[in-house]
C-alpha cells in the first residue's frame, strides 16, 4: 500500500509515505510474540545500524540507475551485505552508537550524493492491479518472516537487521523502474531520505524503551505515535523555515 500509494500523492508527500515505520514495525512485533518482548526491544537497539545498510542500499541503486535491473539491484544487495556483515562482526553497544556511527553517517554521504544528480520528480499513474500488489507483498511479508526466523535461530542482532532490510525500498525502485523509468530513480531515492532517515531512529528507539514495560501491542502504538508526532513536527519546523526564508 506505501508504493501504491506513493505513486498517487506529491512530492512532498512521498517520501514520508514510503518511509513509514512498516516493515521494522511489523518485524520487531512478531519477534516479540514469538519470543519475548524483551527479544524485540534488544533486535530494535540494531535497526539504526541496519537502516544505515539500507540507505547505502538506495544510494547505490541511485548512482546505477542507467545500468540494467539485475546488475543494479545485485550489486546494491551486495553493498548492503557487506554493512551487514559489518554490524555483525562490531555490533553497536548502545542506541546511539547504533545510529552516530552506523546510520549517520551513509545517510549524509548518500544523500548529498544523490541530490547532486539529475532530478525528475513527476509519476505516472498505473491501475492498482493484483500483480503489483502480490509482488509488494511478498516482499515485505517475505522479509518479516526472515527476521523473525533468524532471530529466533541465530540471535536477536540478526532479527534487528533484517527487521530494516530495505523491503518497500527495493519493491518501490524496482517497480518504479519498470513502470516509471531510469530517469525517476534519483528523485524517488532523494524523496525517502529525510524525514524517513530519522523517523526510522525514533521509533525503534521507542520500541526498544516501551516493549519490555507495556508489550508489544501498547509499544507499537506508542512507537508509532512517537513516529507521528515527530514527522508532523518536522513538516510543521518545515512550514516555518520556508515562510520566513520567503
Amino acid at each position: 500500500m506505501q508504493t501504491l500509494i506513493g505513486e498517487r500523492v506529491s512530492l512532498r508527500w512521498r517520501g514520508i509515505i514510503l518511509t513509514i515505520p512498516s516493515t521494522i514495525a511489523i518485524g520487531l512485533f512478531f519477534i516479540g510474540l514469538t519470543k519475548t518482548p524483551a527479544d524485540a526491544a534488544q533486535a530494535a537497539l540494531f535497526t539504526p545500524a541496519s537502516e544505515g545498510a539500507s540507505y547505502f542500499f538506495i544510494t547505490i541503486f541511485a548512482l546505477l540507475s542507467g545500468t540494467r535491473l539485475i546488475f543494479n539491484y545485485g550489486l546494491s544487495l551486495i553493498v548492503w551485505a557487506l554493512f551487514a556483515c559489518l554490524i555483525i562482526l562490531f555490533p553497536p553497544s548502545t542506541f546511539l552508537n547504533s545510529f552516530l556511527f552506523f546510520a549517520l553517517p551513509p545517510v549524509v554521504i548518500g544523500y548529498f550524493i544523490v541530490k547532486k544528480m539529475p532530478q525528475v520528480s513527476t509519476l505516472k499513474k498505473f491501475p492498482i492491479n493484483i500483480n503489483h500488489v502480490f509482488f509488494r507483498s511478498l516482499l515485505g511479508g517475505s522479509i518479516v518472516a526472515i527476521s523473525v526466523f533468524l532471530s529466533k535461530t541465530l540471535g536477536n542482532i540478526w532479527g534487528g537487521i533484517f527487521a530494516t532490510f530495505p523491503a518497500v525500498f527495493s519493491s518501490t525502485l524496482i517497480i518504479y523502474f519498470h513502470l516509471q523509468g531510469k530517469k525517476i530513480i534519483p528523485s524517488v531515492v532523494k524523496s525517502m531520505f529525510f524525514p524517513g532517515a530519522l523517523s526510522f531512529p525514533v521509533y525503534g528507539f521507542v520500541a526498544m524503551l516501551t516493549f519490555p514495560i507495556y508489550g508489544i501491542w501498547i509499544g507499537t502504538v506508542l512507537a508509532y505515535l512517537a513516529y507521528l508526532a515527530f514527522v508532523l513536527t518536522w513538516n510543521f519546523g518545515k512550514k516555518i523555515l520556508l515562510k520566513r526564508n520567503s
